[in-house]
Parts: C-alpha cells; structure tokens; sequence
C-alpha cells in the first residue's frame, strides 16, 4: 500500500504521522506560530505541515485535522491547493476540523459522541448518516461549560468571596490562590496581563479538584457542577445525533488534559453520565488515527462532512 500522510494542526503544535499498511513509519511534531483562523494562517499552517514532514517521501494521499477550520471554511481551498503545490498536484487531500478527526479516531470511524474537556469543553455528534451536532466550545467568554476555565474561574471567586468575607467562600480555596498567586490583590494584574488569561484561570482547576478530592464542600460543588455541565453537553450531543433512539450505542468516548484530575472528577462524571443513560469510554485513537481513516475508509460517516470543494473535508 502507498503511505498516507496525516496531520493534526492544533493552535500550539503540529503533529503529522506517515503511515504505510496501517502502520506509523514516521512521527513529528513542530511548533504552530498560529491558528489558519489568524491573520496569514494558512501560509502559518502550511509552514507548519512543511517544517514536520521535512524530508518524508511524497505520499499518495494526504489527510488533516484543522483547528479552526469550522470556523473560516473558505480557508480549506487555498490550504488543500498550498499542500498539493508542496506534496505533489496528483496528491488527494482531505481537510477537516480537528474535532472530526478526533471524532473518527476516538470511535474508530463508528457514529456516536466524544467530549473534549480542557482548558475549554466540546461535545460532537456524528450520526450513522454523517448529520452532526456540535455542543458547546463556545470560548470562555460564552461557553465552555465544565470546562478546566470554568472550574478555575469558579474556584478563584470562591477564594475571593473568603477573603472578602462574603458567603459561599472556602478558605482552603484562599490558601491554594495565595500559594500560587500571591495576596488576592495581585491576581487581577496576574489573569488580565497574562498572555492567556484564559489558560492562566484553567491552570487554577487542578487546584480547585484537589481541595475537592480533601472534602472541601464549595470545592465539592464546583466540581459537581463541571461534571453535570460536562454531561448535559454530551447527552445534548447524543440526542441531536438521535441514534441513540435507533438502538444505537449511548457511550461517549472523553478526554482532555482536565480528565487527568482522576477519581475526584472522572467519578461525578460517571455518574452524570450514568444518570442520563450514558457510559464513558477512553478513546480507541487519536486525531492522527482519525485522518488515516478518513483516507482507508470511505464508508465512514464523516464522509457525509465533505465540502462543496472536492476532496476537501468540512
């Protein structure tokens, strides 16, 4: 079989695989200076995809997982053509949005729903007949309920309800943002002048799950309601897709750096999940997986996600 070149280009890093008879032969990853949303970021993207596959040998088909593609779908054109000027004009491309391929590899190409929580939180449906449903990932500002940015933002307005004497603080919250911060009256400066305030409030949720974990009950709640928040978007992802009323499967595969807090939240989520007739599953495989099936398997439903520019993937 002729290899397959497949990438996953996230806001930070792109990681590219070239894969011969199903196998990895080469992996890389470079650094991304920017997203294909950013002003020049397809000429960023491309860059990226050059610099990871430098030296590779030409593959016969070429697949990408794209963050922020959904968002500015007119960029898939002028990327698709800027690969093939790179990998060779007979070159298949297929572009999509990094959570479509995440999708296929999470669930090895099957319909169903996977939940992304992190710094931020998504949910995506895919149906036996490609219909999708996104829930959620709306950004900090607007959405990402449950996520690693809505517990932190939670636990350091608890912490500052202690110090201010307010009702509804946790001292032990008060304690954990003085050890990281500093006194209270620092951390203003700290979040807005942060070059990610977004990130720098999410890094406070492993704070925040680990008071949880020690039975600290305003911690306890912030945690519960992350988990409930993480579920409703993952069952809203499911009855949107409406397999699940066909007799489909009702698991959803997660993951996201934010899982990795344990017990402490993986267990309210269970049992979120378990109230609203789902089940949590770990991922099969990665974004990388996901584009290699895309260009294997034709049957997959996320074929039905193709956009109106041919060979490139929404």
């Amino acid at each position: 079989m002729s290899a397959l070149l497949a990438f996953d280009v996230g806001r930070t890093v792109c990681r590219a695989a070239l894969v011969s008879d199903g196998a990895r032969v080469r992996t890389g990853d470079v650094p991304c200076t920017g997203g294909v949303a950013d002003r020049d970021g397809v000429a960023r993207v491309l860059a990226a995809m050059s610099a990871v596959t430098a030296g590779w040998p030409a593959p016969a088909a070429a697949a990408a997982g794209v963050a922020g593609l959904a968002a500015v779908p007119q960029a898939a054109g002028p990327l698709a053509r800027g690969l093939r000027e790179r990998l060779g004009s007979g070159t298949r491309v297929l572009l999509a949005s990094d959570m479509v391929t995440w999708h296929a590899g999470a669930l090895g190409g099957v319909p169903g729903v996977v939940l992304a929580a992190g710094t931020g939180a998504v949910a995506l449906g895919i149906g036996a007949t490609g219909h999708s449903a996104r829930v959620d990932g709306w950004g900090h500002l607007l959405g990402d309920d449950g996520s690693g940015h809505a517990i932190g933002r939670a636990g350091l307005a608890a912490a500052l309800r202690a110090h201010d004497g307010r009702p509804d603080g946790s001292v032990a919250l008060l304690a954990r943002l003085r050890e990281r911060h500093g006194e209270p009256e620092a951390l203003p400066g700290r979040v807005y002048d942060a070059a990610d305030p977004a990130r720098e409030v999410a890094a406070f949720a492993r704070d925040v799950l680990a008071v949880a974990a020690i039975g600290d009950p305003v911690a306890g709640r912030i945690a519960d309601r992350a988990a409930t928040d993480l579920a409703e978007s993952a069952s809203a992802a499911m009855d949107r897709v409406g397999d699940a009323e066909r007799g489909g499967p009702r698991t959803v595969a997660c993951a996201g750096g934010l899982l990795d807090a344990g017990p402490v939240l993986t267990d309210r989520l269970d049992a979120a999940l378990a109230a609203r007739s789902l089940t949590r599953t770990h991922p099969l495989g990665d974004a990388l997986d996901g584009a290699r099936l895309l260009l294997e398997d034709p049957t997959v439903p996320h074929h039905a996600l193709l956009a109106p520019a041919t060979g490139v993937l929404r």
